[in-house]
């Protein structure tokens, strides 16, 4: 019932988030830039100041002209500092390959300037060269031990972007091991992999930690139900979706969802609530319609049955519910009602000639079996019913036969 629907794609709900962690390179750390700056020439320190003041105001591109004009007026390399931030500044600018070849040449000079690392790995990412990513994040990892549980993550997330989901779940399992509140970015993106991998079960244990730890966040409780409903897990995807309800910031959609739960949990009565509860704000339409109506009489509740029926024929009033409402009230032993829709009824759109049988059964009910024999007739003269009406009328000789002798 379940499988295979659209809201169950998950794609969305992480390509962006993700990304966003990668949009901004770090800058260098005072140490690393009084160490480089050593090598800066007073002409170069005057360059770097300007640009610094015109990274404080956002003015990127000017910035990175006046290194391309600084670089074109000298014979030398330009100093390692200088290409680190000219590296930056294409990053901040979208130029994500210019940046990665700046980083790159950066290294080749100075392998020891650790910041490096972390901003190739993230500018790798944004050309989606995810496993050069990866690899480069882990790195940085080793190099930067205050940093080190961030880029771990984000080189898990350079695995799982590149599809090496082995890798990226083994990281994520490593941190999640040793951090006892994790963040919830960790979880979704460990639910995720165990997603890709078909591992339904891992996926829905690590939201159900996901919304254990993060319980107001309602788009987890979201997240939960999609899962527990692949992996058909009804009753905690209901539980997921009561959340939502009662937080009121639930969707038509998943109102229905919860009809459609309570219909696989085989609670009909239940069901039809949640449907009518779907239509505060919207109107059924014809099919909808007929599953409450048809729930109502699973769960005994007839009147609401035939009213929904009402409100069918109120939608189109081109439908016939007639040979519906007579199968509800024959259904709750109502057979006299039952029997006067039936016999009414020379010709339906669905099963023609059932009518007949059913009239007849309405009769035998009642005892009134020439009213029966009368009804079953018709209905032998429908191939398709035709032996079935002959056998019931040959059940029926010895009691129409005692009445005529009686």
């Amino acid at each position: 019932m379940f499988k295979n629907q659209p809201y169950l794609s998950f794609r969305a709900l992480f390509l962006l988030f993700f990304s966003l962690l990668l949009s901004i390179p770090v800058i260098v750390s005072a140490r690393e830039s009084s160490f480089y700056q050593k090598e800066l020439s007073p002409v170069a320190v005057r360059v770097l100041f300007e640009i610094q003041e015109l990274n404080r105001g956002g003015e990127y591109q000017k910035g990175l002209q006046r290194f391309k004009k600084f670089a074109a007026s000298s014979r030398k390399e330009p100093p390692v500092l200088l290409s680190f931030i000219a590296a930056n500044l294409n990053f901040q600018l979208g130029n994500y390959s210019e940046s990665v070849k700046i980083y790159r040449r950066v290294l080749a000079k100075a392998p020891e300037f650790n910041a490096v690392y972390e901003n190739l790995g993230m500018a790798l990412m944004m050309t989606e060269d995810y496993k050069p990513a990866a690899e480069i994040l882990l790195k940085a990892a080793v190099l930067l031990p205050g940093k080190q549980q961030k880029l771990k993550y984000q080189a898990a997330i350079a695995y799982l972007y590149g599809e090496d989901f082995g890798k990226a779940r083994l990281l994520l399992l490593e941190l999640l091991a040793v951090h006892p509140a994790p963040p919830a970015n960790w979880l979704k993106a460990l639910i995720q992999i165990h997603w890709r991998l078909a591992e339904t079960k891992a996926a829905l244990k690590v939201a159900a930690r996901l919304v254990d730890s993060y319980p107001e966040t309602i788009k987890h409780w979201r997240l939960y139900g999609q899962i527990a409903l692949v992996a058909e897990e009804y009753q905690t995807a209901l539980s997921a979706y009561k959340v939502l309800q009662a937080d009121g910031r639930i969707t038509v959609k998943e109102r229905k969802l919860i009809a459609r739960i309570y219909q696989q949990l085989q609670l009909p009565g239940a069901a039809a609530v949640a449907w009518e509860s779907a239509f505060a704000e919207n109107e059924p339409s014809r099919q909808e319609l007929e599953t409450i109506s048809s729930l109502y009489r699973q769960s005994g509740e007839t009147a609401k049955a035939l009213q929904a029926l009402e409100q069918l024929q109120k939608l189109d009033p081109e439908i016939d519910t007639a040979f519906r409402r007579g199968k509800i009230l024959y259904h709750v032993g109502r057979y006299r009602e039952a029997y006067e829709i039936f016999t009414k009824l020379e010709k339906i759109s669905e099963d023609d000639g059932y009518q007949h049988l059913l009239a007849g059964y309405c009769a035998w009910n009642e005892n009134d079996f020439p009213a029966a024999a009368a009804s079953w007739n018709k209905a032998a003269n429908y191939p398709v019913w035709q032996d079935r009406a002959l056998n019931l009328l040959r059940t029926l000789e010895p009691w129409l036969a005692a009445e005529t002798a009686g």
